[in-house]
């Protein structure tokens, strides 16, 4: 008994001692402001390395006449007159491959071709007339090096099939650092150099490879590769991209760059066919490629160069159609001569669900207003009020000097100043030849909403909302079907889709996707904040008028004194 518990003694107190030597150990690893050590950091992604790259998938088949073999491959050896299957043999660290009854030969260095060719050659003049074959089984792994402006520089396991960017993205895989540069320079993706264990440099551009698909600017790795990452500041070395290009933006310059290397490198493989020509501007001098050169000339490019690629603009214009025609695009027209009828003649006329009566004609005067509202949607009432004020507040305080007008007059003002950009018309009559031709102009946009056969009733009314559309009906129909009016409900408008028209009274037969509004009897305003703004104004307004009040009586009392004064100097 008691040997046993000297035995479980000893345990424990062995236990606690490799405890203490692992924290010891951790403590040495870890400096005392918490940062790891250097080493640690390189074993872990050392390891994480070893991990990922034995789960690199391949491009698909080796490439026998580029695939060079090396230290560390994986050979198969099938021999017919052999029973059962033979372990695959590796390449020796002197780059030799052992075959069975034939000796070793010399692999290192040479392409898979040339190294089954040799292995071959060798096992047939052992076994005679017996068919044999050789195959690569597994590739080897290897370490080449990043170096650079990459967040984390260093050795990096890598396959035979791995390509330069796949060394990349595990050094630029941890986003937690940056690069320890001038946080003004960018990794020139454009100028990586590549470096062989025999000398070779080559400079490669993997912009070509990211934006082109152009693989000979991502060769495959090779053991020992040096791969280095240079930085430029884009302010003084770089190329600027704009235009009909998929990628435009800001380019590291080659030496030698031409305008054909940088197009490719913004991911332009054709100048599209409404772009004529490709403009260089270099300071003041501005040079015109084009289009159907700019990938054979040989012009040129330098750093802070400004590549353009815009289209003209038509001598005509263009004019667009959105919503329930049959094809919505843009059109060319004549300014002042097509006219909107012409412009849905193109366009394929009218679908089916469009609703004519509610179509509107945008010119823009003004930004957008309903950027972001859909064709359908465009007759769907405006969000809470408490958004405009937040928007508009200052406009409609300070810049909006109408003092005749009071507030929420001052906000409605305001808010239909941004709708200066709709042309009036009428699609209906237009169509039907009831009204005038509406000519279109440049940039002119022709929006036909969907008919959702409904009406929206708002205000004094007790469940507001969307009703059901019914041909013939008048306004009291649809007050009735939204609940009746509310308590404080006063006068009734009806506003015509499309137009915006008017009407005042509830006798007014609905079109679809009119809007009626009730009134309300109070000054209440919509919500706490109109509220409150609209209180503010009223006592403004009202201390204003107290103030005049005040001057006024200060000005008789002091006109009084004056007369009083000189009544008593005439009297004396």
């Amino acid at each position: 008994m008691r040997r046993l518990i000297g035995c479980l003694a000893l345990t424990v107190s062995l236990v606690l001692t490799d405890a203490a030597l692992v924290r010891d150990a951790a403590a040495q690893v870890t400096s005392s402001n918490g940062v790891t050590n250097p080493l640690q950091l390189l074993r872990q992604r050392m390891g994480e390395s070893m991990v990922a790259s034995s789960l690199l998938p391949l491009e698909g088949s080796v490439d026998p006449s580029e695939y060079r073999v090396g230290p560390g491959d994986f050979f198969t050896v099938v021999i017919s007159s052999l029973e059962g299957s033979a372990a695959p043999i590796p390449v020796s660290a002197d780059g030799r491959l052992p075959l069975p009854e034939a000796g070793s030969i010399e692999v290192g260095g040479l392409t898979l071709e040339e190294a089954r060719e040799r292995a071959i050659t060798a096992l047939r003049e052992a076994f005679g007339r017996v068919p044999v074959d050789v195959t690569l089984s597994q590739p080897r792994q290897f370490y080449v090096h990043v170096s650079g402006s990459v967040p984390t520089p260093g050795r990096i396991l890598a396959l035979p099939v791995s390509r330069v960017s796949s060394a990349l993205e595990f050094a630029f895989a941890d986003t937690t650092r940056t690069p320890l540069t001038n946080p003004n320079l960018r990794p020139a993706l454009r100028n990586v150099t590549l470096v062989s264990r025999d000398g070779t440099e080559s400079r490669l551009d993997l912009m070509q490879y990211f934006s082109a698909g152009r693989t000979e600017h991502n060769p495959f790795l090779q053991d020992g590769d040096v791969v280095f990452v240079p930085s430029y500041d884009p302010a003084f070395e770089a190329v600027s991209v704009d235009g009909a290009v998929p990628f435009p933006g800001l380019y590291d310059a080659r030496p030698n760059d031409t305008l054909a290397d940088v197009l490719r490198a913004a991911g332009v493989t054709q100048v599209p066919s409404h772009i004529r020509a490709v403009r260089i501007q270099r300071g003041s001098e501005s040079i015109s490629v084009p289009a159907n050169r700019a990938f054979t000339s040989q012009t040129g490019v330098r750093a802070r160069d400004n590549i353009s690629l815009a289209a003209e603009r038509t001598p005509g214009g263009t004019a667009g159609v959105e919503g329930w025609v049959m094809h919505p695009g843009t059109y060319s027209i004549e300014q002042g001569a097509t006219t909107v009828r012409e412009l849905l003649e193109l366009a394929g006329g009218l679908r089916d669900e469009a609703l004519p009566r509610g179509a509107i004609l945008e010119r823009r005067a003004l930004p957008d207003p309903m950027t972001g509202v859909q064709p359908e949607n465009r007759l769907t009432p405006a969000p809470d009020l408490s958004n405009l004020m937040r928007a508009d507040t200052l406009a409609i305080m300070q810049q909006l000097r109408l003092t005749d007008l009071d507030f929420l007059s001052r906000a409605y003002f305001a808010q239909e100043l941004r709708t200066q950009n709709r042309v009036s018309v009428d699609l209906e009559a237009v169509l039907s030849g009831a009204a005038e031709p509406v000519t279109l102009r440049d940039g002119d946009r022709l929006i036909v909403p969907r008919d959702e056969h409904t009406v929206y009733v708002a205000g004094q009314v007790i469940r507001p909302g969307f009703v059901l559309h019914v041909e013939g009906r008048t306004v009291d129909y649809f007050i009735d079907a939204a609940g009746g009016r509310g308590a404080f409900a006063s006068d009734v408008y009806l506003v015509r889709a499309g137009t915006g028209e008017v009407v005042a009274g509830t006798g007014t037969q609905v079109g679809s996707g009119d809007v009626i509004f009730v009134d309300r009897a109070t000054d209440l305003a919509e919500n706490a904040e109109m509220q409150r703004l609209v209180i503010a104004e009223q006592s403004a307004r009202a201390d204003a008028r107290i103030r005049v009040a005040q001057t006024v009586v200060q000005s008789i009392g002091t006109l009084a004194t004056l007369v009083a004064l000189v009544v008593s100097l005439r009297r004396q």
